[in-house]
């Protein structure tokens, strides 16, 4: 799998996933002028044949804030989200950001566990902010994500990637 820069070649691609995981999607549009503006990073997963996943977020002041991310059903549970998100805050530090956040349906538990693996801790609830459904967003930060503590951390998760078979003594 490669991680590759969202490009206007991969936004078809990126719909289709973006249509079968939310009940509101993105519009094209909206995806084009996303992966266009400055102070943004939208990043794609690629097996080789085609996009399994994508993500990406946004810089506001010094926050890093995780607009989007989702994995092709048949790809869940292989790791493409937690490679996703490490790309994404290895660049939100590059661009200067010293903390993260995000909102994530309170229905949606695999998301939230995979945003705790990463530091992230509930801060508050948006009510009725996910539509058609009013569905409420529990709202996660991480703090202090530029120091050494989290590059520790970050370290650690892709650690954890890593096939024990490729494990040497």
């Amino acid at each position: 799998m490669k991680l590759l820069p969202a490009t206007r070649k991969h936004i078809q691609e990126i719909m289709e996933i973006d249509q079968a995981a939310f009940p509101e999607p993105w519009s094209k549009k909206l995806w084009l002028k996303e992966i266009d503006r400055m102070h943004r990073s939208y990043y794609v997963a690629s097996d080789g044949e085609g996009v399994i996943g994508y993500g990406g977020g946004l810089l506001a002041g010094d926050d890093f804030h995780i607009t989007t991310i989702a994995v092709e059903e048949s790809n869940l549970k292989k790791g493409v989200a937690t490679q996703i998100m490490i790309k994404l805050l290895e660049e939100a530090i590059i661009l200067g950001a010293t903390d993260l956040t995000l909102e994530v349906r309170v229905g949606n538990l695999p998301a939230q566990a995979l945003y705790r693996k990463f530091g992230m801790a509930p801060a508050g609830i948006r009510r009725s902010y996910y539509q058609p459904d009013n569905e409420d967003a529990l709202i996660m930060w991480a703090n202090d994500i530029h120091e050494n503590s989290y590059k520790v951390l970050l370290d650690s998760i892709k650690r954890e990637l890593i096939p024990k078979e490729t494990i040497t003594s």
